[in-house]
């Protein structure tokens, strides 16, 4: 009877053994699954500080890109990304900015340079008016001018007064006058026409000015 006892107290003791290095198993295995879990969530953590709200099927990519079902667009790129693209997203900005500004400005030099090479042809309807004597054909030529005159004004570009006070802003002397009865500094006869495009001057006016 007592060897039956033993032998029942061995065996109740091997199964308690058996058991708690069942249990130290299972514990280790978790502990190697959750290690695990580890590792694969911070690879998805996309930035987000180590706290992926994506759950097990986050589409994160390791460069910071987040699926369309990501919820945790607010901190998956991290702020010095962010920094860096709105200091690009500024230059670029200043770039275009720039680049119309260089693009209107070319325009407009590249029309002005059209007009001085086109002034000498205006020159010539003044002096045919000159000349001219018969009224019809002097009709028609003021006439044609005169077109040509409106067409610029409409595209900036304007005839520059030449009478009264002489403006050496937008007058030119190439001669005196020492018989005219007009005042000191006056203009008293044009010899050339001068032209503006939006202010600015394309041709002085050539003047004779009363000394």
């Amino acid at each position: 009877m007592k060897k039956h006892h033993k032998s029942e107290q061995d065996e109740n003791t091997l199964d308690n053994d058996l058991e708690e290095r069942s249990n130290e198993h299972l514990e280790d295995e978790e502990t190697d699954i959750e290690q695990a879990g580890g590792a694969e969530h911070e690879e998805k953590s996309c930035g987000c500080n180590g706290e992926c709200k994506c759950g097990d099927d986050c589409d994160c990519t390791p460069d910071h890109k987040c699926s369309e079902d990501c919820t945790c667009h607010d901190n998956c790129v991290p702020k010095d990304y962010l920094t860096d693209l709105m200091r690009l997203q500024a230059e670029f900005d200043n770039y275009r900015k720039r680049m119309q500004t260089a693009l209107s400005d070319a325009r407009q030099d590249g029309f002005m340079d059209a007009i001085e090479q086109f002034i000498p042809a205006l020159d010539s309807f003044k002096m045919a008016t000159d000349m001219i004597t018969d009224k019809n054909t002097l009709m028609g030529i003021k006439f044609i001018e005169k077109g040509i005159l409106d067409t610029l004004k409409k595209m900036g570009v304007e005839e520059i007064d030449a009478s009264g006070k002489f403006d050496p802003e937008l007058h030119q002397a190439i001669d005196t006058d020492d018989s005219s009865d007009a005042e000191s500094g006056m203009i008293t006869k044009v010899a050339y026409r001068g032209f503006t495009y939006k202010g600015k001057v394309l041709r002085y006016a050539q003047v004779v000015v009363r000394k």
